[in-house]
């Protein structure tokens, strides 16, 4: 069985309702991206040593560029991105190209295995990815701190009470699952069916095999440009962009996005999906260029 089978099977036993609601974590659920990329960002410069050959302007301007706006890596595995980073970086000129963590990441995608943790570890006698799973582990223990972010404004209202007898909610994210199943079941969100983060498979397969398991229409919330790719990829998949429906939620803009997203919701729920179909497109016209990380340079600030 393949795991977009695996996928399938799991999502159909725990399907109750005909919709399915999936929305990512960070800037969406919590407005956690800032942080997350701050402490990402600055602990990669400490634990890959090799990156801080590269001056720090650069370094942060291209950490944004790989992790939100690369076609190939935007939204990816934290480890993929880190190893693509520093391939990019290497491009420029810079001394700092990772062999060891290349030819890793590379055996991994052959085999068609994720690059993760479990993963990466039969190749921690390796020094440079030693220094990544020493940085990941960093991460992780950092994240945990951050106790005290609330719900996003207006996701609660708009688009959690609202719902919860009417669909089944999903998370997809970049995140670590327990890290974010932890982090929403402070809030009291104990109802969502599933977590779908980079420990299990990415935005697109998660969304796809959601509607390959039964589901009559899959609507995504997101913020980033790889939200973006991920829905219409899935969509593209099941061949209906009927199927899978992306809300932009657009930083700056959460609560807004929510209402709108409210109503694209409803129009679902009764049918009207031409109408909920060209909400979407709306929404996705004012979100252009307003994405998670678009028009600044520094992980610490990487909103529009």
């Amino acid at each position: 069985m393949n795991l977009e089978e695996k996928l399938i099977e799991e999502i159909s036993a725990l399907k109750e309702k005909k919709i399915a609601l999936a929305l990512d974590f960070d800037g969406v659920c919590k407005l956690f991206t800032e942080h997350k990329h701050q402490i990402m960002s600055t602990c990669l410069f400490l634990n890959v040593r090799q990156l801080q050959r590269v001056p720090f302007e650069v370094y942060a301007k291209e950490y944004v560029y790989i992790n939100f706006r690369s076609k190939d890596f935007a939204g990816k595995e934290r480890f993929l991105c880190a190893s693509a980073l520093a391939d990019h970086l290497h491009s420029l000129g810079y001394d700092c190209k990772l062999d060891e963590m290349s030819r890793a990441v590379s055996e991994l995608r052959a085999a068609g295995k994720k690059i993760n943790a479990a993963n990466l570890e039969p190749y921690s006698n390796l020094s440079q990815v030693a220094s990544m799973l020493a940085w990941s582990n960093e991460v992780n223990e950092n994240l945990e701190r951050l106790t005290e972010l609330g719900l996003t404004p207006g996701i609660k209202s708009n688009i959690f009470d609202p719902y919860l007898d009417k669909a089944d909610y999903y998370i997809v994210s970049t995140a670590t699952e327990e890290s974010i199943r932890n982090s929403m079941l402070k809030e009291g969100i104990d109802f969502i069916k599933r977590y779908y983060a980079q420990d299990t498979c990415t935005k697109a397969e998660a969304l796809t095999a959601m509607s390959r398991a039964g589901y009559e229409h899959v609507v995504m919330f997101g913020d980033s440009v790889e939200d973006t790719r991920a829905s219409h990829t899935a969509a593209a998949n099941v061949g209906s962009e009927e199927k899978v429906i992306f809300v932009p939620v657009i930083p700056g803009a959460e609560e807004e996005s929510f209402v709108y997203g409210g109503r694209l919701v409803d129009c679902v729920m009764n049918g009207n999906i031409a109408e909920a179909l060209q909400i979407s497109k709306d929404r996705q016209g004012k979100f252009d260029g307003r994405e998670a990380g678009t028009s600044r340079s520094a992980p610490i600030n990487i909103r529009s």
